[in-house]
C-alpha cells in the first residue's frame, strides 16, 4: 500500500508543533482519515494486480499458480538487497518481501505455494527490469511517451517503443519473421548498470560459461543490452571460473644480464649446479640389485664450461662430496647458485628426495656452513623460477641429451657410466660459443675449452708442431698471451650474441600489493589452481618486480611474477594473447 506523508501522524512530532496544537491535532489523535472508513476507499486499493477480492473465482483460480505483485511500487530500496551477486538470490529476496506485503494486506492468501512459481519469476524479473529503465533510461522514456524520440539518441536506431506495462522494447524490422515476440521486440537494457551485469551473468551460467558470442546470441533471445559486445566480454573477464579455467599469467620484461655473466673471470668463478634425473648403476656380481646414481651438472657463467660429476645417492653428504671434486679439480668459485623447488626437473617423481638432499632448511644450512668455510657463497634463486637459471638449465638438457643416447640401452658399472660422463663432459666443452663461419680463412671457432686447456677439448693433437727452445718465462708470457687473445674474442663474438632479448621485450605495469592471484601448479588442472593474494614485492635493479610473496590458505610462499594469473580482470597483464595475436598480424599485412 502506498503511504502518502500527510497521512502519517508521525510527522507533527517531527516536524515540530506545540503542545496545546498537538492536543487538538485529529491526526495525532486518531489517526488517519481513512482509517474510519471502508477499506475500499483506501489509498492504493485501485490497484488491481495487488488489491484484489479473495472471494472472487477467477482470483482464487490465479493463486495458485502464482501471487500477483504490483507494478507500481516504489522499490527505490532494490539497490540496497544484499543479492551476493546472484540474479536468482534477488529475485526471490524481492518476491519474497512482496509476498510479505500482501500477505499483511490479505490475511487469506492460503493457497499460494512456498516456492515461487516460473510465471512468477518472470514477473518479478520484468518488474525490476522497469526499474531499471526508469531509473537508467529516464530520458528515454520521456521521450517515447511524448512519441518524440530525438534521432542522437542512442535508441534511435531500435526503433524502441513502450509495451503495455510501460517497459522500453525494441522496434526493429523483424515484424514479419516467425520469431517468437520476445526475440523480436527485446527488453532494452541499459549499459552498465549492476543489475544488467548480474542478468549477463545469470545469462552466462546457464548456458555453461559460453563465450562471448554466444552469451549474446543467447541474451538477445530475450534482452537488447546496450553495448552489447562490451558487455558480453565484460562479464566473461569477471567470471571467476573461466578466469581460473583459462588464466593469463603475468609477464614482464627480460632482465638484464647479471654481471658474472658478461664480466671475464677465471672459468667456474662463478658457477651454477642442478641434478640430472637418476640412471642406473649395474654389478658384474650375479644378484646383486642394481641401484640409482644422478648427475650433478656445474656450468660457469662467463665461459658456459660444463663440469660433470657422478653421484651415487641424494644425500647432503653425497652432495657436498662432488661439490669438493669440483673445487679440488676447478679450483675455488666465488658465487654458487642452485635452485629452490622440491623437484628441480619438471614433475619427475624420481627427484622428490631433492627434498631432503639440498632444499630443505637444514640440508641449505649444512651446505651453506660448508662453502663458507671454503670462502664461497652459496645462493638459491625463489622457488618455480627455471628461468631464472637457464644457463644450467641448459646445460642439463645437453648432457641428458647425450647420456641417453649414449647408455640408454646399456647396463654400465659406476666406472664405466662415470668415463662416459667425463667423454660427455669434454664434448659439451668443445662446442662453439658463437656459430661457426664457412670461410676457411676464419679463425676456429671459439669453445669453453680453450679457456680450460687452450684448445677444444676434442681437438686432435697437432703432430707438425716444431718443437722451439724457449725459457718458462717466455712459454708462460705466450700461454698469457693466448689466454688474453681468447677472452678478447670471447667479448667481440659470443658476448655481443648476448645482447639480443629473444622473449618478454615489452614493459608491462608491474604488479601491486593487495592483488588477488592464481597460483599456477603443475600437473594440477587449473581449476584446482590455489588463490592467493600479494603481500610484499621485490624490485629488480632495473625498478620492475619479477619475484613477489603470495600468502595462500596454506602458508606464505615466494613465487615469480610468471607462475602468477590474476583473478579479475583490472589486473590482468596490459598485453594479453590475443592482443599480441593482433599485434603480429597487423605487422604481417
Amino acid at each position: 500500500m502506498a503511504s502518502r506523508s500527510k497521512d502519517n501522524p508521525a510527522d507533527s512530532l517531527s516536524r515540530g508543533i506545540k503542545p496545546a496544537q498537538l492536543l487538538e491535532n485529529n491526526l495525532w489523535l486518531y489517526g488517519p482519515l481513512f482509517l474510519h472508513g471502508s477499506e475500499s476507499n483506501w489509498p492504493g486499493c485501485s490497484l488491481k494486480t495487488l488489491c484484489i477480492d479473495p472471494m472472487n473465482p477467477e482470483w482464487k483460480q490465479t493463486t495458485r499458480e502464482v501471487a500477483l505483485i504490483s507494478t507500481d511500487y516504489d522499490i527505490h530500496w532494490i539497490d540496497r538487497i544484499n543479492h551476493k551477486n546472484s540474479l536468482r538470490t534477488l529475485l526471490h529476496t524481492v518476491g519474497y518481501m512482496l509476498r510479505f506485503v500482501n500477505r499483511v494486506r490479505r490475511t487469506n492468501l492460503n493457497n499460494i505455494t512456498t516456492a515461487l512459481s516460473p510465471t512468477e519469476l518472470e514477473l518479478l524479473l520484468r518488474y525490476i527490469v522497469k526499474y531499471i529503465q526508469q531509473a537508467e533510461l529516464r530520458e528515454e522514456l520521456n521521450q517515447l511517451e511524448r512519441n518524440q524520440v530525438e534521432p542522437a539518441s542512442t535508441l534511435a536506431g531500435l526503433m524502441p517503443f513502450l509495451n503495455e506495462h510501460k517497459i522500453i522494447r525494441v522496434g526493429g524490422r523483424l515484424e514479419a519473421s516467425s520469431l517468437t515476440y520476445d526475440e523480436k521486440h527485446q527488453i532494452v537494457l541499459p549499459y552498465n548498470n549492476p543489475i544488467v551485469k548480474l542478468i549477463m551473468k545469470d545469462i552466462h551460467e546457464r548456458n555453461m560459461h559460453c563465450g562471448g558470442q554466444a552469451l549474446l546470441a543467447a541474451a538477445r533471445q530475450k534482452f537488447w543490452p546496450i553495448k552489447g559486445k562490451i558487455m558480453a566480454r565484460s562479464t566473461i573477464h569477471h567470471c571467476v571460473r573461466c578466469t581460473r579455467c583459462k588464466p593469463i599469467t603475468f609477464e614482464q620484461v627480460m632482465g638484464s644480464l647479471p654481471r658474472h655473466r658478461v664480466q671475464s673471470n677465471r672459468p667456474f668463478f662463478n658457477t651454477g649446479v642442478d641434478f640430472c634425473e637418476p640412471f642406473w648403476v649395474h654389478y658384474r656380481v650375479r644378484g646383486k640389485r642394481p641401484h640409482k646414481a644422478y648427475l650433478a651438472v656445474y656450468c660457469c657463467f662467463a665461459t658456459k664450461a660444463v663440469h660433470l660429476e657422478l653421484v651415487s645417492d641424494l644425500t647432503t653428504e653425497a652432495f657436498i662430496g662432488s661439490l669438493k671434486h669440483f673445487i679440488a679439480r676447478r679450483g675455488c668459485c666465488q658465487n654458487i647458485y642452485c635452485d629452490n623447488s622440491a623437484n628441480i626437473v619438471g614433475a619427475s617423481n624420481s627427484l622428490q628426495e631433492l627434498t631432503t638432499t639440498i632444499h630443505s632448511n637444514v640440508a641449505q644450512e649444512q651446505i651453506t656452513k660448508t662453502c663458507s668455510n671454503k670462502g664461497i657463497a652459496f645462493h638459491f634463486i625463489p622457488s618455480r623460477t627455471p628461468h631464472f637459471g637457464g644457463l644450467w638449465e641448459a646445460a642439463v638438457k645437453s648432457a641428458k641429451y647425450l647420456l641417453v643416447r649414449s647408455v640408454s640401452t646399456e647396463t654400465l658399472t659406476y666406472e664405466e657410466l662415470e668415463t662416459v660422463i667425463i667423454e660427455i663432459e669434454a664434448t659439451l666443452n668443445s662446442r662453439p660459443l658463437t656459430p661457426m663461419s664457412s670461410n676457411p680463412n676464419d679463425l676456429q671457432a671459439l669453445t669453453p675449452g680453450h679457456f680450460l686447456v687452450g684448445d677444444a677439448l676434442t681437438a686432435p693433437v697437432d703432430a707438425t708442431c716444431e718443437k722451439v727452445k724457449s725459457s718458462l718465462l717466455t712459454r708462460w708470457n705466450l700461454v698469457a698471451h693466448l689466454k688474453q687473445e681468447f677472452w678478447k674474442r670471447w667479448q667481440a663474438e659470443y658476448l655481443m650474441e648476448l645482447q639480443v632479448r629473444n622473449k618478454w621485450r615489452e614493459e608491462c605495469k608491474n604488479i601491486e600489493e593487495n592483488t588477488l592471484v592464481i597460483l599456477k601448479e603443475d600437473n594440477v588442472q587449473p581449476l584446482q589452481w590455489p588463490l592467493g593474494r600479494i603481500m610484499k614485492t621485490y624490485r629488480g635493479n632495473d625498478g620492475f618486480i619479477r619475484v613477489v610473496d603470495v600468502k595462500t590458505a596454506t602458508g606464505m610462499l615466494k613465487r615469480p611474477i610468471h607462475k602468477l594469473a590474476p583473478l579479475f580482470p583490472e589486473n590482468k597483464p596490459i598485453k594479453t594473447q590475443e592482443d599480441r595475436h593482433n599485434k603480429k598480424k597487423t605487422n604481417g599485412q
